[in-house]
């Protein structure tokens, strides 16, 4: 009996060993290994060097700690913080700015607020005035910044029935990618951020880092170049927005491929070939001043580019440096001395570039040359004689769906645009009824409807000339020839390739605007580019109408101080003087000399 005893006694002693052991591993297991640092230490988790080791600091103007920059006010020392959730990614987004940097850029947030990049004013006022919806492009109304009203929502418990009623909707989906409220698309050359860091924090094409920060995977994509800021900005940079066929292509000689398959880049086994900026392109001449190397940023200025504080209504009413400011002209043939980048050296003018400083012989305006001899000349646009091609993208259909049952473009899902082809690339693959969604590239919300678009057909050597807001003559582009459709979600083609009114009534919404092709070279075309030619008169291709080249025609633009030539500057240019037929001959004869 004593015996059992014992056994039993011994028995309870283990059990009871064993459960306090027992418990006692399973409290240290249960937690976290930071809280057992914690007892020793106490741990800081703005303390982001810990882990990114190798990171680049920001810039020598902001030598601030992390959590300055990337924590919010109320968690200075990320006493919140327990991960990664609590970080601020970019603390120049438009969200972000008036938190972090207004104590330092109150004047530059302002003005940058205000400038067009933000505002988008002229592309939204304008494509509203064209499609009905107010009564004038200028001045702005609608934008996206600044003191302007914001651009509507699309109000989806109504039933569109007038194109009137879809161009907020289109505008927001289809338009408005490219606004440095919005993080580019994740898709070769389209990598970029937002606010500030759209153009002072740098990206690969590939989307890829390239700095020394150990905790980044250098194989993901999605990151800046590397952790920091800059002034200077190279020309790949802009073409995260300023590409497809808008003006900063054109400088690199890209003219976009029309999206049908029958017309992309060859094979490559079997497959199209991967695209940048959501294109294949043709490879044209580039601007002269692309090929010695110069930046954008060398002509752009920083109130050109970031805005003076006014708010404009569209993109030739901002103020900008100009070719004589450089290179001289009919008024001066010296070039501005107030520009630093201009230096005289031994009697000739040299340009220093933002480009790695690179000098530069400056060619000044030579009065002596045949179009320069001509005064009448002084009043058009260096462009409209330098310009080596231009954008000339003609009868732009742009259809909303709400029901894919029997897709009507099934080579055309590219779109230049790789979000869009992704969606309707799954769709049109779908063997059933599709209801299709896409983003409103404002709120980031997606719902009913997917636009596609595409042009009756594309070219880049007509040049039609018009009278810019200034009074000069310019070269002009079909910016705006819609032809709108609308299927609804039963299938009801409610809008079948409807030409819009102008919204005060007074004719077509189709427009071709004055503006400056970015192909400049250093010689002019011939006089018969202009003079004699009927294109440049505004005439069209030829004097037989037909469905395509009525489009050639220009329409007057949507900007009110903007206008087409008229009859008298038409016959000047068809019927050019005697004068005009010696002044030619002279400049023949010295050629061939």
């Amino acid at each position: 009996m004593p015996e059992m005893r014992r056994i039993n006694s011994l028995f309870l002693f283990t059990i009871t060993a064993f459960c306090l052991i027992s418990t006692l591993l399973l409290t240290l297991f249960a937690v976290p290994p930071c809280s057992i640092n914690a007892a020793q230490e106490k741990i800081d988790y703005a303390d982001c060097l810990h882990c990114h080791k190798g990171i680049e600091p920001i810039s020598p103007d902001h030598p601030f700690k992390c959590a300055v920059c990337h924590l919010r006010p109320e968690d200075p020392q990320g006493k919140a913080l327990t991960d990664h959730q609590g970080i601020v990614r970019n603390p120049s987004a438009p969200e972000n700015m008036e938190i972090f940097c207004i104590k330092c850029h109150e004047k530059e947030i302002k003005q940058v607020k205000n400038s067009l990049h933000s505002t988008m004013a002229g592309v939204i006022n304008q494509t509203r005035y064209l499609w009905g919806a107010q009564e004038r492009a200028t001045p702005a109304i609608y934008g996206l910044s600044g003191p302007l009203k914001p651009l509507p929502e699309a109000d989806l418990s109504l039933y569109p029935e007038t194109p009137a009623m879809l161009v907020d909707d289109f505008l927001r989906r289809r338009c408005l990618r490219c606004h440095i409220n919005t993080k580019g698309i994740e898709s070769p050359g389209l990598y970029r951020g937002t606010g500030c860091a759209a153009c002072h924090v740098l990206y690969n094409n590939d989307g890829q880092y390239r700095g020394k920060d150990q905790a980044i995977d250098q194989s993901k994509k999605g990151y800046p170049a590397k952790h920091t800021f800059t002034k200077l900005i190279p020309n790949a940079q802009c073409m995260h927005c300023h590409n497809n066929n808008h003006v900063g292509a054109d400088y690199e000689g890209l003219f976009e491929h029309d999206y049908n398959n029958s017309y992309r880049s060859p094979m490559v086994n079997g497959k199209l070939r991967g695209t940048t900026y959501g294109s294949n392109h043709h490879h044209l001449a580039k601007d002269i001043h692309a090929e010695k190397g110069l930046w954008c940023i060398d002509c752009h200025t920083r109130k050109d580019v970031m805005g003076d504080g006014h708010t404009y209504s569209y993109e030739m009413e901002v103020p900008k440096r100009s070719c004589a400011d450089c290179h001289g002209g009919f008024n001066n043939t010296a070039p501005d001395p107030t520009n630093r980048a201009i230096r005289k050296v031994s009697g000739e003018f040299l340009f220093i570039s933002k480009n790695h400083g690179k000098e530069h012989r400056l060619p000044l305006f030579s009065p002596d040359s045949t179009g320069h001899r001509i005064q009448a000349h002084a009043k058009v646009r260096c462009s409209a004689c330098h310009a080596q091609w231009s954008y000339q993208d003609y009868g732009m259909s742009v259809m909303r769906e709400d029901v894919i049952n029997d897709y009507k473009w099934w080579n055309l899902t590219a779109q230049g645009d790789p979000y869009l082809q992704k969606k309707l690339k799954k769709y049109v693959e779908s063997p059933d009824t599709v209801y299709p969604v896409s983003m409103d590239r404002l709120s980031g919300r997606e719902h009913l409807g997917i636009w596609s678009l595409g042009w009756r057909f594309r070219r880049w050597e007509q040049m039609p000339l018009g009278v810019d807001h200034a009074g000069r003559y310019a070269i002009l582009r079909p910016l705006y020839q819609y032809l709108i459709s609308y299927i609804d979600r039963q299938g009801n083609c409610v809008l079948d390739s409807v030409a819009p009114s102008r919204g005060d009534g007074i004719g077509k919404g189709w427009a071709f605007m004055p503006y400056v092709p970015h192909t400049t070279a250093p010689f002019g075309r011939a006089c018969n580019a202009c003079h004699q030619n009927r294109v440049a008169a505004g005439l069209g291709i030829q004097e037989e109408i037909t469905i395509d080249n009525v489009l050639t025609i220009p329409s007057p633009p949507a900007v009110e101080t903007m206008r087409l030539l008229n009859r008298e500057e038409q016959r000047k240019l068809l019927q050019p003087t005697k004068e005009w037929h010696k002044e030619r001959l002279k400049a023949s004869k010295t050629h061939h000399e």
